[in-house]
């Protein structure tokens, strides 16, 4: 296994196990697509890193009162220890990986799993299905993804379940979409199921990746 491909494992790893499937399929597409664009891997491991780490630690923030009271009442005080010194040992892997890949040649023809078009789209993130450093909700407390094109729900989004830890999908959405004719074309919107409102939407191709445009005005497929 490749080093940027055992740092990338090991930042996998770190990450929450209910944002995981989202952070691989963005990553990847990052060291795929990134150093074409003239952003190195170093770079792009090194804000992976961070990303990882942020989200572990949010995650023990969240559960600071239970892990708290465990260890004022003694309970399981090695299973409270052991998590966060798991947590510890595996930033400062991703840590010294980081390092040494900034100082190993890069294999030009590395890729994270293939071109971005045979990848499927694992999902959609942004302020709506964040949470703010204090662990409260950034966005509503439930939204779904619809894509213009075909009026179908791609993405879905449960604060509550988010934050209990399950894995939620497109599938588990009860939310009936009624399309609107004033939606832009060939875009996401994300709505809030609680009021029936379009809180944000932003432009993809026709596999569904997002379309970003650049300060020049030039596009490109993220």
């Amino acid at each position: 296994m490749r080093l940027s491909a055992a740092i990338l494992a090991a930042c996998l790893a770190l990450t929450p196990a209910h944002l995981r499937s989202l952070r691989e399929e963005q990553w990847r597409a990052d060291l795929l697509d990134g150093p074409g664009m003239g952003i190195s891997t170093y770079a792009l491991l090194l804000g992976a890193a961070c990303s990882s780490v942020v989200s572990r630690l949010h995650e023990l923030k969240q559960r600071g009162g239970m892990i708290m009271s465990r260890i004022i009442k003694g309970e399981n005080m090695k299973l409270v220890l052991g998590a966060v010194g798991t947590a510890v040992a595996m930033a400062a892997v991703v840590a010294v990986g980081i390092q040494a890949n900034a100082s190993t040649v890069q294999d030009d023809a590395y890729q994270a799993k293939g071109p971005v078009a045979d990848r499927p789209i694992a999902g959609y993130e942004g302020w709506w299905n964040s949470t703010h450093l204090d662990g409260t909700p950034a966005g509503p407390a439930e939204t779904v993804a619809v894509n213009t094109n075909t009026g179908k729900i791609v993405d879905y989004s449960n604060m509550a379940k988010n934050a209990a830890g399950q894995t939620v999908s497109a599938a588990d959405a009860t939310y009936v979409v009624v399309p609107d004719p004033t939606w832009p074309a060939s875009s996401i919107v994300i709505i809030d199921t609680a009021t029936d409102k379009v809180i944000e939407d932003f432009p993809v191709d026709e596999k569904g990746r997002v379309i970003y445009t650049r300060e020049d005005g030039t596009t490109f497929v993220g």
